[in-house]
Order: structure tokens, then C-alpha cells, then sequence
């Protein structure tokens, strides 16, 4: 069955698991709903700052920390494509 194409987010990718495994848990969800203009213009902004955290990164000496920011917002930009994928794909199927 092909699912029909959506325009605004489903609010079924989490991001950000807790825990150890096998019992980890997803701490945060894309909240259904969002406008896919609102939700790309978020996800664009948060690329934008893990590419400029992760270049302060690899420039300066001790800025795991930066590495580290990089690393969640890049995590919540592509929970955020995920999510809006899954509407607008056939069959919905995104990793």
C-alpha cells in the first residue's frame, strides 16, 4: 500500500535514546502536525549550526564540546527529514 503524500509531519521518529541497551528508551519525538515549510526551514537551521560547531571543532585544540553540540543537532535536523520523508515517500520507508 502507498501511503499518500502528506504535508506536514507525522510525529513518529524519536531521536536521542537513554538508557543501556536493550532497554534504552527515545527521549524526544518530532511532534506531529508541523507545516513541512516550518519543519524544513528548523531542520535547515539546525544543519546549519552542526556545520558551524563542527568546523569550530575541528579547529580548535579541546572543543569536544562543540563536537558534541554537532552531534544532537544534527540528530534532531534528520529526525526531522525522517519524519517528513515517512509522509512523503511511498510506502514511507526512510533509515
Amino acid at each position: 500500500m502507498i501511503n499518500p503524500p502528506l504535508n506536514k509531519t507525522l510525529g513518529i521518529i524519536t531521536f536521542s535514546t537513554c538508557g543501556v541497551s536493550p532497554d534504552f528508551h527515545h527521549l524526544f519525538r518530532v511532534n506531529s502536525g508541523v507545516p513541512i515549510r516550518d519543519a524544513l526551514e528548523h531542520a535547515s537551521v539546525l544543519l546549519h549550526c552542526s556545520k558551524m560547531l563542527a568546523l569550530d571543532a575541528a579547529m580548535e585544540k579541546g572543543a569536544d564540546r562543540y563536537a558534541w553540540a554537532s552531534h544532537y543537532l544534527g540528530e534532531m535536523a534528520k529526525a526531522v527529514v525522517d519524519d517528513l520523508a515517512n509522509g512523503m515517500l511511498p510506502n514511507g520507508a526512510v533509515e
